[in-house]
């Protein structure tokens, strides 16, 4: 009998999403660590599809999210867009009136795969956190024409991440 174990660390909160959106940018896992309370939260986000860092350009209209809903009101109360902006990924917080919080890096270390810390502080709360992703696709032609998006967890549910666990 084989034993194993996933290459999460301990204090990981994941949840997985099937592939029904359209595009490269089609949401398949949210990956969370934070461990203790008063810990960044890591973020790794992995798409279905491969992308390039440019699609997610300042000046168009393909983007990634990352919500958060600290008092757990079931609105995200800060947004984290992410954008391509001089050659680098960043990831612009917001609270949800808009207002500019801090812009934190993010990165694309593989064709699928983002990754993004935020900082102790607004929006990452000391204790629990929960968390979502969200993403919005358009191309000029074809079935993305409207827009496709997608969300994780999946309709209004959120990820629960709680330090240490």
């Amino acid at each position: 009998m084989w034993i194993g174990s996933a290459a999460l660390p301990a204090s990981a909160a994941t949840v997985d999403d099937p592939p029904y959106a359209r595009g490269p940018l089609d949401l398949k896992r949210l990956t969370a660590t934070k461990h203790d309370a008063t810990a960044p939260i890591h973020l790794t986000l992995l798409t279905y599809g491969s992308w390039d860092a440019s699609l997610l350009d300042v000046s168009g209209s393909n983007r990634i999210f990352f919500d958060f809903n600290p008092d757990r009101s079931g609105k995200p109360d800060f947004i984290g867009e992410v954008r391509f902006h001089d050659g680098l990924l960043w990831v612009r917080l917001t609270n949800r009136q808009g207002d500019f919080i801090r812009r934190v890096r993010a990165y694309h270390p593989e064709g699928d795969v983002l990754r993004t810390t935020i900082p102790r502080g607004l929006p990452n709360p000391d204790g629990n956190a929960w968390l979502a992703a969200r993403e919005e696709y358009k191309t000029a032609t074809g079935p993305c024409a409207r827009g496709c998006a997608d969300r994780i967890p999946s309709g209004s549910g959120w990820l629960k991440l709680t330090p240490g666990q």
